[in-house]
């Protein structure tokens, strides 16, 4: 394993939500660790003297979420065009049909069309062009 090889897999594994990986390979043993993050913390005054209830549900917990995510099926690098002098294939508010190309991840220098897989309009874009993404990564969004 060269020092590129481990670059990228540092950088893939710091873009992820992994918490630990280890990896073995030919000579090299590799263990990564990142620390747990704190998403939210809330602070909540108890009044003793009144049973607790449970906090009500907002009304956007109460709804099921009706969006579909695409997730990224390899490891590789997002691309949202065919080549950087050519548009998006797909904007945010766009309406798609079922098969029509939605980005490209190149994996070993292989270009492969990730596709609709069912007729929607494009909710959500959560990774920026040229990024690195995670095998099962949330990509983007359809409703």
């Amino acid at each position: 394993m060269n020092n590129r090889e481990l670059k990228t897999i540092i950088k893939l594994f710091e873009a992820s939500e992994l918490s630990q990986l280890k990896l073995e390979k030919e000579n090299v043993k590799i263990e990564l660790h990142k620390a747990q993050k704190e998403i939210s913390r809330e602070v909540v005054e108890v009044d003793s003297s009144k049973p607790s209830t449970p906090p009500k549900p907002t009304q956007k917990e109460a709804e099921p979420s009706n969006r579909l995510p695409i997730k990224a099926p390899l490891v590789g690098t997002f691309y949202e065009a065919p080549s950087p002098d050519q548009p998006p294939f797909v904007k945010l508010g766009q309406s798609v049909k079922k098969g029509d190309t939605l980005f490209i991840i190149e994996a070993m220098k292989v270009m492969n069309e990730i596709t609709a897989p069912q007729d929607g309009v494009i909710e959500s874009i959560h990774i920026e062009n040229g990024d690195m993404v995670m095998y099962d990564q949330t990509v983007m969004e359809i409703t």
